[in-house]
C-alpha cells in the first residue's frame, strides 16, 4: 500500500478540523465565539502567513533575530498552510511562473481554488528551497509537521473540549483556508479588480480582499514589488502585516 503524500494528509487534517467546526457550529452558535474565533484567525494569518511564511522565509523582505523565527514558527505551523519548505516552493514558483502551466497557484477553475486541487503539471523544483533545507529547524518542522499537528489537535481537544476547540483552532484554520483560495482566484482576476502596475502576471488589486484579509487585497503592488516588507504604496493603503514587522520584527 502507497504512503499518503503530504497533500493527502493536509487534506486530511484540514477535512478532521472542518467536521469539528461543523459540529461546533450545530451544537450551539455563538456570536461573541464566532468574534473571537475570527480575531485569533486574523491575528495567526497575519503573524504566521504574511510575517512569517511568505513575507520573511519565501521573500526574505526584512532581517529578524533567530529566537523571533522561532516565536514565528508557533505561529505558522497550527496555520496548516504546509511546512515553511513546502510553501515557500509553492509560492516561490508561483511568482516565478505566476498564471502559466507551471504555477501552481491554479486561478480557474475556481472550484479547483476552493477546494485545494494542485496544478498537475507543475513539481517543485529544488533551487526554490535550498536555503530553507540547509536549515536544522525548518528540516526538523518539516519532518515532523503533522505529528506536531495532531499532538496540537489532541491537546485543545483533551484542554477545552471539542466545542471550544472548533472555535479556538479548528475555526481559526478553516477560516484562513478559504482566504487563501479566495486570495489565489480572485487575486488573479483583473476583471474583479484594478491594475495600478503592468505586471507580466494576472495579478490585480481587489477591494474585498483588502477588507476580508487586512492587506492582501493589494495582489498587484505585491507582484510588482514582491521583495518589499509592506504592499503599501500611496497614501492611504493599509498593511497590518507590515505594522507588525516594523514595530516587533524587522531588525534596522
Amino acid at each position: 500500500m502507497n504512503k499518503l503524500t503530504f497533500h493527502q494528509k493536509l487534506m486530511g487534517l484540514l477535512l478532521i478540523h472542518f467536521i469539528i467546526l461543523v459540529y461546533t457550529f450545530s451544537v450551539k452558535f455563538s456570536i461573541p465565539m464566532f468574534i473571537l474565533g475570527m480575531v485569533i484567525a486574523k491575528i495567526f494569518n497575519a503573524v504566521g502567513n504574511e510575517v512569517a511564511l511568505h513575507r520573511l522565509w519565501c521573500h526574505k523582505s526584512f532581517k529578524t533575530d533567530k529566537w523571533k523565527e522561532y516565536l514565528l514558527h508557533c505561529f505558522a505551523v497550527p496555520l496548516l498552510y504546509g511546512t515553511s519548505i513546502t510553501y515557500t516552493g509553492v509560492h516561490r514558483q508561483h511568482h516565478a511562473y505566476a498564471d502559466t502551466d507551471k504555477d501552481p497557484h491554479i486561478t480557474r477553475p475556481w472550484w479547483k481554488v476552493v477546494f485545494y486541487v494542485r496544478n498537475e503539471k507543475y513539481a517543485i523544483e529544488n533551487k526554490f528551497v535550498s536555503d530553507l533545507v540547509r536549515q536544522p529547524e525548518h528540516k526538523w518542522l518539516h519532518k515532523h509537521y503533522f505529528q506536531i499537528n495532531l499532538l496540537i489537535l489532541l491537546l485543545f481537544i483533551l484542554i477545552f473540549g471539542i466545542q471550544l476547540t472548533g472555535w479556538l483552532l479548528s475555526y481559526m484554520i478553516i477560516h484562513n483556508f478559504i482566504a487563501a483560495g479566495l486570495v489565489n482566484v480572485l487575486g488573479h482576476r483583473p476583471e474583479y479588480g484594478t491594475r495600478p502596475f503592468d505586471t507580466r502576471d494576472n495579478s490585480s488589486n481587489n477591494t474585498f480582499l483588502k477588507w476580508f484579509t487586512w492587506n492582501e487585497g493589494y495582489h498587484n503592488n505585491h507582484h510588482n514589488n514582491a521583495g518589499s516588507y509592506t504592499y503599501v504604496v500611496e497614501k492611504g493603503q493599509f498593511d497590518f502585516p507590515a505594522i507588525i514587522i516594523e514595530k516587533f520584527f524587522k531588525n534596522e
